[in-house]
């Protein structure tokens, strides 16, 4: 488990020592290659029975972001990503006016853009239902802007659906009685083809209530030392297969990234696209502490919000930025520091910095 994750669950919980073991003991089997790590996923999880840690981590997404980061990065749509950012300031097109209608049901969309390691899209729809602007006015009042959201991507012409073995982030926010959505997603390896026709595909959009999850997490979490498992049934969803030929291919530009500082941190290698840099790297981090991972662009401390981060051996780690390859300009630094689970001590381990060439 992730130990930004992690922290957050103890910061909102207190989580007893027996469950604090477990996650301990799951990591170092992971760390030893006696738990394979696979990820296969659509969406957070169309179950809608949540056991308390995974609705802990579910939670994650919905709070790690204040109200006004929220709004600002709403306002954006996928633009708040510095990599789509780029690529629109390089008048590189992303703008769509698609429209599918499933179950007299009309969604448009009105932005997408490719890498054959990412893509990111907007989409919108009017509110038509009295029950869904109930249940979206506290979503907002709980701080709350994630979107349950199924997706397909497809190869044109091709049945296999490329959206496995993927991060995707999910928001949305309301302006009157439309609906805006965005979705950034960011795969484990290339996986869209090179000059790829790609078909999105949006299968269901579903929501809670948010007064039944607080309740029923609050009674879930009564006796700290005992939590109990818990289910939320599904209030609302719309279900179809609104499909959406993409009339712009994967972006293929690449940059070489140059380290310009490094600290204690080995072995760094990056890889470039237009939406995003892949770094892997060395970093002596002590079994069993955890990595703490801060980054900051041009020396401001940039969110982690949607930053992905993983270890994959017990000093290897992989982190992905949302650097462009068509920026050359930027700074990105990486600085690791080293906690326990109990967060009882923390120790600087070092740091780096890239640029693209």
């Amino acid at each position: 488990m992730d130990k930004k994750i992690i922290d957050k669950i103890k910061n909102e919980r207190k989580i007893p020592d027996e469950v604090l073991t477990k996650l301990e003991s799951n990591r170092e089997d992971i760390l030893n290659n006696k738990i394979k790590q696979e990820k296969n996923y659509k969406v957070l999880s169309k179950n809608s029975v949540m056991a308390v840690l995974v609705a802990a981590v579910a939670l994650l997404l919905i709070i790690t972001k204040t109200p006004v980061g929220v709004a600002i990065e709403n306002a954006l749509g996928i633009g708040i990503d510095s990599g789509v950012e780029t690529v629109e300031k390089n008048a590189i097109p992303t703008e769509l006016n698609l429209t599918s209608i499933q179950n007299d049901r009309e969604i448009k969309l009105t932005k997408f853009v490719s890498t054959k390691k990412k893509f990111a899209f907007d989409y919108q729809f009017k509110i038509d239902d009295e029950k869904l602007k109930t249940l979206l006015k506290k979503d907002i009042a709980a701080k709350s802007d994630y979107q349950d959201i199924q997706l397909g991507l497809f190869v044109k012409g091709d049945t296999k659906d490329l959206f496995q073995g993927v991060h995707s982030y999910s928001t949305f926010r309301l302006d009157g009685d439309t609906f805006y959505g965005s979705v950034i997603s960011t795969f484990d390896t290339e996986s869209i083809p090179e000059n790829a026709e790609l078909s999105l595909h949006i299968y269901r959009l579903a929501w809670m209530d948010r007064d039944e999850y607080e309740t029923a997490e609050s009674k879930a979490f009564a006796d700290p030392d005992n939590p109990q498992p818990f289910s939320v049934p599904t209030s609302l969803e719309y279900t179809g297969d609104w499909s959406f030929d993409i009339a712009y291919l994967p972006l293929l530009q690449t940059a070489d990234t140059k380290v310009l500082d490094s600290n204690n941190v080995t072995n760094i290698v990056s890889k470039s696209d237009a939406l995003q840099t892949t770094i892997t790297f060395n970093a002596p981090v002590e079994y069993p502490n955890f990595p703490e991972i801060t980054v900051y662009k041009n020396g401001v401390e940039i969110s982690n919000s949607n930053i992905n981060f993983k270890q994959l051996d017990k000093e290897k780690f992989e982190i992905e930025l949302d650097l462009s390859a068509l920026d050359k300009v930027s700074t990105y630094k990486v600085k690791i520091e080293e906690s326990d689970i109990y967060d009882t001590s923390i120790k600087d381990v070092g740091s780096f910095e890239v640029q693209n060439k």
